[in-house]
Parts: structure tokens; C-alpha cells; sequence
């Protein structure tokens, strides 16, 4: 018997039904289901300042004050609410017990503001007593500036982290801490001309910086300034950090710069105390474990990096060891044959490796600079995506052929689809049509030189029919 589902009432699940049901489990202080809800709304809704104040409120309750921070440091970064959400972000720290970044945040709300009330109840409230009324300005606007750049860079968002400073006035981004963060950031940029004169400047003027110090080493190693960087590596390893804040700072670069024991033996103390817990914490947790030996404990904080991450943070190490090892082995002894065929397998295969831009050292640049027009292009083509209707060709079946996983793969494999996909060319086959012609490759090849597959096998793998197969094979055979 058929039903009537004439009564049958759709529920809309969209930003108003969300925001209710919010509010409904506001009202109850289920803040467990509040908080799904608001973020839903929030994600609907993104510029709703009222829904982000129930939503840190129900944060709060839950304990997780330091989550109903950020919504506010993502209000001031991105200009929308700034004062609203200082004097908020001071009311959250006084309930999270921090009193100094309390009164610093309400010092940026009378900034915006000129609040004379509230900075009275501050002075009451702190008890605080200053000489300078530029002195106290300046350090609550140093400290909110360092505090989100850091935030922004902790999470990968260098372009962020860069634009906000470049968005402050300018008596901040002339100070020396800030010109500190905007360096580094040009540095892991990889602007490495700016983050050069900015902290060959700053070691002008105080030769004893030991951020300066940490990451212009850093960038002398990355720029392959051997001499240089030697003598800057010596002069680092007899500095003694006056804080927790140069000893983070030091014990990342080292990790950076393979000193992984000495980096180990700064960072561990102070992951243990619970400081700093980091994208660059615990990628240079990861490194200094994997490569002292303890690959378990390296993927353990790879976790950890990875849950906090909202950026693509590269490779593991174990993952760019392993791509060394078949550089090392296979790709480079290609690079170098005398064929020119197998010179362009090692170049795809290259293209293919994890990690390759750490393996693409000023050597590797030299031998692909001797190449040949041709092997030159087809790197072109990979590098920059050019559209070249012939090495596409090849390069496609190459591609065919690599990622099939139930074929034989060796090495002669792939030169003679060059060879034969270079014959194909000459013969001004469809160049769209490159699956029939590396599926034909691929049967030919294992029938002479491997167990034989059958037909019915090659047309599944690569998606062709008898037809086109037949017809490939055919001409294949002719070149």
C-alpha cells in the first residue's frame, strides 16, 4: 500500500536553524551543544559579532579560553570589531587568570577607544602605577603586535603574519622586535634579499641579537654562503639564551641547521614545561627524534603537527630520507647517463619525488643546466606548465605507466615508451588518444620481456577498448 507523505515537514538545516538551536542550548547551559551550533552559525556567518561573544562565552565555560581567544585575534587581523574585541579579550584573561595580558589588551582598547572610565577601572583593577603614558602605549601595542603575528606564523600563515605587521604604524614596524618577526618571516618567505639587509642591519646595530644571530645563520645556509655560515654556526654555539623565548629560538634553528642533538637538548626542557607548543616546536621535535634514531617518537609529534596545521607543512622526515635514498640510488645515476633517454626518465622521475625542492641543491642545478634543448624543454614544461603538445604526450604516458599499480615496472619500461611514444610523434598520431598507445606499449612490452597479460587485462587497466587496443598495437608494431 503506498504511503502519504503529503504530512511529511523537510527541516532546512541552515544559518537561522543553526543560530536557534544555539540559542536554545544557550538558554539551557548545554554549552557542550551550543558550541557545535555557534561554530556552525559562525562558519555560515563569519562576520556576526554577537554570535562570536556566546560562542567564546560558551568556549570559556567549557575551559577552552584559549579557543575563545582566537576568535578575537581573527577579528583584529582581519579589521573588523578591533576595539570591541581588545576590551573582550581583556575580560576573557582576567577570567584565565592573566592579569598582565588582561591590562595590555585593555591598554589597546583605551588606544582605539579613549575610554577614560575603563582606564581608571584598569589602574583599579591592576593596580598599576606608570610614569609614561608613551612608554605603556607602546608596550601594549608591541605586545599585541608579537602575540598575533605569532598566532598567524605558528599556523603557517606567513602572508598573514607579513601583511599584519606591514598593516601597523609605522613608530611599531620601526622597532627592533618587530623588524625582528618581519625579517624572519621574509626569510621563511624565501625573500632571502630583504631578510638579508634587515638583519645585517639589525647586527649593525647590536651585534649580540640572538634572534638576528639564529636566523641569519639561517638564511646564510640557505643562500649556501659556506664561509659565512660557518663562521656565523661557531659564534652560535657559544650563545647562551638569557630567556625561554631565545632558547625556543635557538634550539628551532639549530634543528633547521642538522644540529639536531644540540636543538634537542634546548627544545625537549621546554616542551616538557609545556612552552611553546608549535607547528615549529614540533616539526623540530619530529627532525631531531627521527634523525637521533627514535622514528616512533618523530611521527608522534608529526601528529601533533599536523592536528594543529591548517597549512600543507611538507614532508615528514622519514618521508624526505626516503626520497633521498631513491635520488641518491636511481634518480641521479640517470641524471648522468650518456643516453638522453634515460636522462628525461630521471628528469620525470625527479618531478615525481617527495620533497624534491630540499634534494634540488646548486649540484643538481649544474647537471641539469648541461642538458640538452630537449631535455631543457621538457623540464620547462614541468617547472613552469607549459603547453607542449608533444612532450605531453610522452610525458602523460609516462605518467600512465607510473602510477599503474598491477604492471611490471622497470626501468626499460619506461625508456622505450619514449622511444616508441617519440615514434608515434613522428607519424602524427592523436595526441589525445595517448591512453590506447601506452595501454599497446605496455602489452607489447610484457609480452617480450615479462608473464604475458592478456588483452582483457590491458583494456581494464587502461580503459580501452578492443578497437583502439588492436589498432595501437598495430601501429606500434609498424614504427
Amino acid at each position: 500500500m503506498a504511503q502519504n507523505n503529503d504530512n511529511i515537514i523537510s527541516m532546512k538545516f541552515d544559518e537561522p536553524f543553526y543560530r536557534k538551536m544555539a540559542d536554545q542550548k544557550y538558554k539551557m547551559q548545554d554549552f557542550n551543544k551550543a558550541v557545535e551550533y555557534y561554530k556552525k552559525v559562525l562558519d555560515l556567518s563569519p562576520q556576526d559579532f554577537d554570535i562570536k561573544l556566546k560562542y567564546a562565552y560558551c568556549l570559556n565555560k567549557l575551559n577552552l579560553g584559549r579557543r575563545a581567544e582566537h576568535l578575537f585575534y581573527d577579528s583584529i587581523i582581519e579589521g573588523n570589531h578591533v576595539a570591541d574585541s581588545y576590551y573582550q579579550l581583556s575580560q576573557l584573561n582576567i577570567d584565565l587568570n592573566e592579569p598582565n595580558k588582561a591590562f595590555l589588551f585593555g591598554i589597546n582598547y583605551v588606544i582605539l577607544t579613549d575610554d577614560t572610565d575603563f582606564r581608571e577601572e584598569l589602574e583599579k583593577t591592576f593596580e598599576v602605577s606608570y610614569m609614561s603614558e608613551d612608554k605603556i602605549q607602546l608596550e601594549a601595542q608591541l605586545f599585541s603586535t608579537q602575540l598575533l603575528f605569532q598566532y598567524l606564523f605558528s599556523q603557517g600563515r606567513l602572508q598573514d603574519a607579513r601583511k599584519y605587521i606591514l598593516n601597523q604604524d609605522e613608530k611599531i614596524q620601526e622597532h627592533r622586535v618587530i623588524r625582528n618577526l618581519l625579517a624572519m618571516c621574509y626569510l621563511y618567505l624565501s625573500e632571502y634579499d630583504i631578510a638579508k639587509d634587515m638583519f645585517e642591519a639589525l647586527l649593525a646595530e647590536d651585534n649580540s641579537d640572538v634572534h638576528a644571530l639564529c636566523h641569519y645563520t639561517l638564511l646564510l645556509y640557505n643562500t649556501n654562503e659556506k664561509d659565512k655560515y660557518h663562521k656565523y654556526l661557531k659564534i652560535l654555539s657559544k650563545v647562551v639564551p638569557m630567556n625561554d623565548d631565545e632558547s625556543f629560538k635557538l634550539g628551532i634553528v639549530l634543528s633547521y641547521l642538522k644540529q639536531y642533538d644540540a636543538s634537542q637538548q634546548i627544545l625537549l626542557p621546554l616542551y616538557k614545561k609545556g612552552k611553546f607548543a608549535s607547528i615549529q616546536m614540533f616539526n623540530a621535535l619530529s627532525f631531531n627524534y627521527y634523525y637521533l634514531g627514535n622514528k616512533e617518537q618523530s611521527k608522534v609529534f608529526w601528529e601533533k603537527l599536523l592536528q594543529i596545521s591548517k597549512v600543507d607543512v611538507g614532508y615528514a622526515p622519514w618521508v624526505l630520507e626516503e626520497s633521498k635514498q631513491t635520488f641518491d640510488q636511481k634518480i641521479l645515476p640517470l641524471l648522468l647517463d650518456d643516453d638522453s633517454h634515460y636522462r628525461l626518465y630521471g628528469v620525470f622521475l625527479l618531478n615525481q619525488l617527495n620533497g624534491k625542492e630540499i634534494l634540488m641543491t646548486q649540484e643538481i642545478w649544474s647537471i641539469l643546466e648541461t642538458m640538452n634543448d630537449y631535455e631543457k624543454l621538457y623540464l620547462t614544461y614541468l617547472v613552469q606548465g607549459l603547453h607542449l603538445n608533444k612532450l605531453d604526450f610522452i610525458h602523460k604516458g609516462l605518467v600512465s605507466l607510473y602510477e599503474m599499480d598491477d604492471i611490471q615496472k622497470d626501468t626499460e619500461l619506461f625508456i622505450s615508451w619514449i622511444d616508441k611514444g617519440e615514434g608515434l610523434i613522428a607519424n602524427d598520431v592523436d595526441f589525445n588518444e595517448v591512453d590506447r598507445y601506452v595501454a599497446a606499449h605496455a602489452y607489447l612490452y610484457h609480452r617480450y620481456y615479462h608473464s604475458h597479460m592478456t588483452k582483457k587485462k590491458i583494456m581494464e587497466l587502461f580503459n580501452v577498448s578492443r578497437y583502439k587496443l588492436d589498432n595501437a598495437i598495430d601501429q606500434l608494431l609498424s614504427i
